[in-house]
């Protein structure tokens, strides 16, 4: 379960912070049980975290517009 919803954060292109927050928050999953499950998929799928990790690194900060027209 806790796998699934990681999958689902790395989809909304969340960091490892995030994540583990989101799932605190919405979940109730306690933030050492995330960080150890999402460790695990880091082992597991080195190639695929370096360009996630890269991806995040390159995207353009989002700003909420003050515009309230």
């Amino acid at each position: 379960m806790v796998q699934h919803l990681i999958e689902r954060c790395l989809l909304l292109r969340m960091s490892c912070e995030q994540c583990i927050k989101a799932l605190e928050e919405h979940a109730k999953i306690r933030p050492q049980v995330t960080l150890t499950v999402w460790r695990e998929l880091l082992k597991e799928n080195r190639g695929f975290f370096h360009a996630y990790f890269h991806g995040l690194s390159s995207r353009p900060l989002l700003r909420r517009s003050t515009y309230q027209g």
